[in-house]
Order: structure tokens, then sequence, then C-alpha cells
């Protein structure tokens, strides 16, 4: 029962977290607000992925991705080591 109480515990601290920078809360409170649960449900999508592909993501150095959503370019950082996704830009598309 402990080697499964452990394995559970194990799981769990491996879970990714999303994180938001302060620097960008303000860009985030200006999107419309389906823009905005869009982007937020985007993160939290990535970061369930990525726990549960986490054996391919390396285990040094992170994975960085960009994407267009709802006409904003969005970076974000896999951070393996971490467990951690973090918003790493949000700007306006231009093109």
């Amino acid at each position: 029962m402990a080697s499964i109480e452990s394995a559970v515990s194990e799981q769990l601290t491996q879970a990714f977290t999303v994180y938001v920078p302060l620097g960008l809360h303000p860009q985030m409170d200006m999107l419309a607000p389906d823009t905005r649960n869009a982007l937020l449900s985007e993160l939290f999508r990535l970061a369930v992925q990525a726990w549960q592909e986490r054996g391919l993501l390396p285990r040094q150095g992170g994975v960085t991705l960009e994407f267009p959503l709802g006409g904003f370019d969005v970076g974000i950082e896999l951070d393996a080591s971490k467990a951690r996704l973090t918003l790493v830009s949000l700007s306006r598309t231009w093109h």
C-alpha cells in the first residue's frame, strides 16, 4: 500500500503548473473575455499534455513554443525539470 501512495504522491508533484508572470498580467487583462478564456484553456490543455508526455520532453532546459491565438502571437516555455509551463510572450499579430 505504501508503494501505491508513494507513486500517487510522485505523480502529483510532477503535475505541470501554469505560470503567467506579473509583467504579462496587464496584457492578459486587455484581452477580450473570449480570447482570454481561449488562451487560458489552451495553456492548461498544453500543461496537461506536457504532463502526459513528460517522458518525451528534455530533462534539462526548456522547450519554447509559439502559436497564433485570436489575433495574438503566444509564446510559452515548457520546463520538464520544474514541471512548469510559462507564458513568456503575448503580442498582437500584425500580419
